[in-house]
């Protein structure tokens, strides 16, 4: 048996580290762009599902999706709306806003009497404060 001597050995295993990212650079090169690494797992699973095949033609789905107010934050426009209510000194119970709305409306109580107030979206100004 023959012994390799260590600089043989230190060329050899330079070799096979430069091999080895060589390898690994082109196979991240030549990837195609947009690549997803689970694309090709799961997407026959998708769009073979009920629930793909149920939404997939129903109008009441698609417009959810193109809604003019995609980056409206609900819970953020409630927050604010019971804030200036409650500035306003009025207990605030329920607050309700929907996307595509120019209303917020406001169920509040002060002292014994209930009251049902709206609030204009995006200023959050009173329209209207009525006792229920």
């Amino acid at each position: 048996m023959r012994v390799l001597s260590y600089a043989k050995l230190k060329n050899v295993v330079s070799a096979s580290m430069v091999t080895a990212l060589l390898l690994a650079m082109t196979g991240c090169v030549t990837t195609p762009s947009g690549y997803h690494k689970y694309e090709d797992i799961y997407q026959d699973v998708h769009k073979d599902s009920k629930a793909y095949k149920k939404h997939k033609d129903n109008k009441k789905y698609k417009d959810k999706n193109k809604s003019a107010h995609k980056g409206v934050n609900v819970y953020a426009i409630e927050q604010r709306a019971a804030n200036k209510v409650r500035r306003m000194g009025y207990r605030v119970n329920d607050v309700k806003y929907v996307k595509g709305n120019r209303k917020i409306m406001v169920k509040a109580e002060r002292g014994r009497d209930n009251y049902k107030i709206d609030l204009d979206y995006p200023s959050y100004d009173v329209v209207r404060i009525k006792k229920r």
